[in-house]
């Protein structure tokens, strides 16, 4: 599938959900009592947006390589 501007644009808002997902983490406070748990919970949010921003770097080659190209 060719992805355009709103792709990318669409992709760009789904990584700063990072931002609130942090606070979800900071906020919970049954993961303070349990190192382990707070742990998995970040490295679960580590996992995930490694895979976020490499879906963005994905669709920004795709557009910039698109737009030089043609």
């Amino acid at each position: 599938m060719k992805k355009d501007r709103f792709d990318l644009e669409s992709d760009i808002m789904d990584c700063w959900h990072i931002v609130d997902d942090l606070k979800t983490v900071a906020q919970a406070e049954s993961l303070y009592s349990d190192e382990d748990k707070m742990q998995n919970a970040l490295i679960g949010l580590e996992s995930l947006y490694q895979l976020k921003f490499q879906k963005l770097w994905e669709t920004f080659e795709q557009v910039v390589c698109r737009n030089e190209l043609g």
